[in-house]
């Protein structure tokens, strides 16, 4: 499989909210030290993963699907707030996922660590997932459940304020053009809203060796919107000034509005469920070179009619990269001006 990722970072934000939250201002350059004119270069693997769970009547028959995420390798370049990557799958990355069936993606992920905000923009088409854990439901050993006709949508949109943004960046850790310097932490808050369809063109979601288990077992197709506010808190231990380890929790209180349909009836439920984005990294980060082990993601927790436990929806992304500071002697015309007018002049 051949899955490409297209992240044109910051660009569109322009159209998502308004300009002059995000103006730029002076930060503490004791604390992470900004390359404002730099083109910051990259190789990285890039792994995606984006599963559900349906919650079973006794809680202890749950069903997960996930889908057969690959390891993909890709490129990409950052200047100023402009980021631009690209990524695809190779055979010699995913040796022997092929027992576990085929997932084809379609995966764009907008990413925003502006000076004050960060925000997540995601798009995502997945179809063909397979049943965890091995031989489950009921099949031979060594074999997989695996649905090729199941299919995943998920949009959704986040921001939240980094309140202490003059000692604290994600941006060493996730665009790699600064490097962080000493440790510090942050409050977060903001809020998010996402849509999420999981449907089946051929038949039921829940397999028919299981249906005992869960109410309502032939829907084809569950859809929710879930929205809400949220706080957490990030922080960042840097050791010798140049080593780090990054990570930030954020709990949303997330109202969800889901529908789980069949051919005769819809049941439609309301709820209540806490939510959770995630970010987390470790590296080393200097004047040229830069190095880190990134995870991102979030879950959802949303309720079902009828069924006493909450369906559980996780997405993340786990990437590797390697990146490189090219200090330029002169700003790259128009191109910095534009920046510099749309999101501030970095100092």
């Amino acid at each position: 499989m051949i899955k490409k990722h297209f992240y044109l970072l910051n660009a569109i934000f322009l159209f998502l909210l308004h300009i002059n939250a995000f103006s730029q201002n002076l930060h503490d350059s004791l604390y992470y030290k900004t390359f404002s004119n730099a083109l910051t270069v990259r190789i990285y693997t890039v792994k995606d993963y984006a599963d559900f769970s349906f919650s079973s009547l006794n809680k202890k028959s749950n069903l997960t699907y996930r889908s057969n995420a690959t390891t993909n390798l890709g490129a990409g370049v950052t200047y100023k707030n402009l980021s631009v990557n690209l990524s695809a799958g190779f055979g010699f990355l995913n040796n022997g996922i092929e027992k576990r069936g085929k997932t084809t993606a379609l995966d764009f992920q907008f990413h925003f660590f502006l000076q004050k905000w960060t925000s997540d923009l995601l798009f995502l088409h997945y179809k063909g997932f397979y049943a965890a854990p091995e031989n489950s439901p009921y099949e031979l050993p060594e074999n997989y459940y695996y649905r090729p006709d199941i299919s995943l949508n998920l949009t959704g949109f986040t921001a939240y304020r980094i309140q202490n943004f003059k000692k604290f960046s994600y941006r060493s850790a996730f665009y790699q053009n600064e490097w962080i310097r000493k440790s510090s932490g942050t409050l977060l808050y903001g809020g998010g809203i996402y849509y999420e369809n999981i449907n089946s063109n051929d038949s039921s979601l829940i397999p028919s060796k299981v249906a005992e288990f869960f109410p309502n077992a032939n829907f084809y197709n569950f859809h929710f919107i879930s929205v809400g506010p949220g706080i957490g808190y990030a922080y960042a231990v840097v050791i010798k000034k140049h080593f780090y380890v990054l990570g930030s929790a954020i709990i949303n209180g997330n109202i969800n509005f889901s529908t789980d349909e069949s051919e005769a009836v819809k049941n439609k439920e309301t709820s209540f469920e806490p939510g959770i984005n995630f970010k987390t990294a470790a590296g080393y980060g200097g004047t040229e070179w830069n190095v880190s082990l990134s995870w991102a993601g979030n879950i959802l927790l949303v309720k079902q009619a009828n069924v006493p436990g909450t369906n559980t929806f996780p997405t993340s992304e786990v990437r590797i990269t390697l990146a490189r500071q090219i200090m330029l002697k002169k700003p790259i015309p128009v191109v910095s001006n534009v920046m510099d007018k749309i999101f501030g002049k970095e100092e």
